[in-house]
């Protein structure tokens, strides 16, 4: 209500003042520009605030206005009695209509490059189908592994009982299951050789090692000759298997990072290893020798890699050494309880013995009362 009512005094009061002062106005810029900023600043506490929408005036104002020049100016803000910044008593006309411009551009944004949208969208697809098919596989390999030895299992044997039958005249139970015996014998040599050739066998890498450092002279002459190893060993398989890459299938090379100590005839050693499976040959990456010293750090030996090659994985070498020193720090340990167990069953043993010993002397004793 203070809003209206405010207003309305400051129209009314502008009214007013056009009315007695008319000869002000033969030119509309100097309407503008004189009398109404004249009449602004010498009525600026009248007015507190602009008023914002000259639109809000009610239906009574503008028939209670309707023959003056003040309502037309608002009515048609349009006319040339607006200054040329568009602005009449410090308004500034607004216009509300909408504009399709935005729709457009979006239209035209969306229909820009369908062919290049379609192909991202396809290729996200493609991606998507790949890694479900590359989750399927490894979820399911070895039963799908043993449905196709199967099938080439029944193959095979109906190859090989067809060509001896055309050639040969057997019975037909003894070529049957003979020659199903030798294509199941086939298909699992066959599996045996594919196994070996992609994968590690620990034992052969260990082997591999120990060939290398019996024959490498820098590592002899510090540790002393010859050098003999023991069945404290831990190692950790990475990667291998099949692998879907843009819908073909590809072989990944197995690691295999191996640690194990040694001992030559003057210094005891732990060696480090890392070997990898390329194309069914071990292809050594890395093999050094920690040393321990009297004074100082350990030394470490490289005699393939480097210190780089050496944290290859995060450090996993490092972390596979932490449990071998501890088990080997802890061999002086177990040594002392097995002696203990030992000693505890012969204690235990002898008593049982005596025992029994006893008790044959009592039986005898009884025997020899009646």
């Amino acid at each position: 209500m203070s809003k209206s009512s405010s207003s309305k005094f400051v129209l009314s009061n502008l009214y007013h003042y056009i009315l007695t002062k008319p000869h002000q106005f033969s030119n509309p810029n100097a309407t503008s520009r004189t009398g109404i900023s004249h009449f602004l600043s010498s009525h600026s506490k009248i007015i507190e605030k602009p008023f914002v929408n000259p639109l809000g005036v009610s239906n009574l104002q503008r028939n209670h206005f309707s023959s003056s020049l003040f309502p037309r100016v608002l009515q048609s803000p349009s006319k040339k009695k607006l200054d040329p910044d568009g602005k009449l008593l410090g308004f500034r006309y607004l216009s509300m209509k909408s504009s399709g411009l935005g729709s457009k551009m979006s239209g035209k944004n969306v229909l820009k490059n369908p062919v290049g949208d379609a192909k991202e969208r396809a290729m996200r697809y493609k991606g998507a189908v790949g890694l479900q098919l590359e989750a399927f596989w490894k979820r399911n390999s070895l039963v799908l592994f043993g449905a196709a030895g199967v099938m080439v299992c029944i193959l095979l044997w109906r190859v090989l009982f067809g060509i001896a039958n055309t050639f040969i005249g057997l019975s037909e139970g003894m070529a049957k299951y003979g020659f199903l015996a030798l294509s199941s014998a086939i298909v699992a040599f066959a599996g045996l050789y594919l196994r070996s050739r992609f994968t590690i066998n620990p034992d052969k890498v260990y082997r591999m090692a120990m060939r290398r450092l019996n024959t490498e002279a820098g590592i002899l002459e510090v540790m002393g000759a010859p050098l003999s190893g023991t069945d404290l060993r831990a190692y950790v398989m990475s990667g291998g298997g099949i692998t879907l890459k843009n819908f073909k299938p590809r072989f990944r090379g197995k690691r295999c990072f191996l640690i194990f100590p040694i001992r030559g005839s003057e210094r005891k050693g732990l060696v480090s290893v890392e070997v990898k499976n390329k194309k069914g040959q071990y292809d050594m990456k890395l093999l050094a020798v920690d040393i321990p010293m009297a004074s100082g750090p350990d030394q470490r030996l490289f005699l393939i890699g480097d210190e780089e090659e050496y944290r290859v994985g995060g450090g996993l070498i490092a972390e596979l050494r932490d449990p071998v020193v501890k088990a080997m720090a802890a061999t002086k340990e177990f040594e002392d309880r097995d002696d203990l167990e030992d000693e505890e069953d012969a204690e235990r043993e002898l008593q049982e013995a005596e025992r029994r010993h006893q008790e044959e002397i009592e039986k005898l004793d009884k025997g020899d009362s009646r």
